[in-house]
């Protein structure tokens, strides 16, 4: 009786999606017949597989943009804005509030960067691009680990570590409406280890809906904001004369 219950609402849900029109633009605009599918879609996958299909969609996909936003620190947030055109071109820059800190292009093997109004030129090994399912190596340049796609190295620790995954809320951001799920691990020095220090590691990654794709990242209560956004739309990334 309990399979014919689940059956029957998915039928429903299907139902009324084909009623809907448009994508809410807020998480108050979420029909019921989003949260009802959300929530049977949740209910009939783990954490682990909706993460991993997370991982499969980005890692089919040809270009995207991320924007990681830091406020680990007291004053303006520390922002980088990346383009990534698969499977080896970036284009970046930082911000530390209104000051540009850093601008970069990377083609192929060859990074540019801007320094004193002039692009050096050096060789970078290719794991540094973050296409595919690898969420790239941290850039030798880079101050701290900016063009690092935390929903692939997300997806490495739930694959390899002992990570608790649960479904969280189903909210609008970036414009798409995407189910969050809450991901928990400890590290070396975290009391989950018997070992003192600080506490357990959560982040929040919310999936899309619809495309399964990444939407956003957030690290603990927001000390770390990643967003994502125009998956596989053309990307123009050459080399700075």
């Amino acid at each position: 009786m309990k399979n014919y219950r689940i059956i029957a609402a998915l039928i429903l849900s299907l139902a009324f999606a084909g009623c809907s029109s448009g994508k809410p633009r807020t998480t108050e605009e979420i029909g019921s017949w989003l949260r009802l599918k959300s929530a049977l879609k949740a209910r009939l996958s783990s954490g682990q597989e909706a993460i991993q299909q997370a991982s499969e969609a980005k890692a089919a996909a040809t270009s995207y943009k991320m924007r990681v936003e830091m406020r680990l620190h007291p004053g303006d947030p520390f922002v980088t804005v990346e383009e990534v055109g698969c499977p080896d071109r970036q284009r970046m820059s930082a911000s530390l509030g209104d000051r540009p800190m850093y601008e970069a292009v990377r083609v192929a093997n060859t990074s540019y960067v801007m320094d004193q109004g002039k692009w050096v030129q050096s060789p970078i090994p290719p794991e540094v691009f973050p296409c595919g399912d690898k969420p790239g190596a941290p850039a030798p340049w880079a101050i701290l680990n900016e063009g690092r796609d935390m929903s692939s190295a997300l997806a490495q620790l739930v694959s390899k570590a002992k990570a608790q995954v649960s479904v969280g809320n189903l909210i609008v951001a970036n414009g798409s409406p995407c189910q969050e799920w809450e991901i928990t691990f400890g590290h070396p020095g975290s009391k989950a280890n018997n070992a003192p220090g600080m506490g357990n590691m959560r982040y929040t990654m919310c999936i899309d809906t619809e495309t399964h794709l990444p939407n956003q990242v957030v690290m603990g209560t927001g000390g770390i904001i990643i967003k994502y956004y125009d998956w596989n739309k053309p990307v123009n990334i050459t080399a700075p004369v």
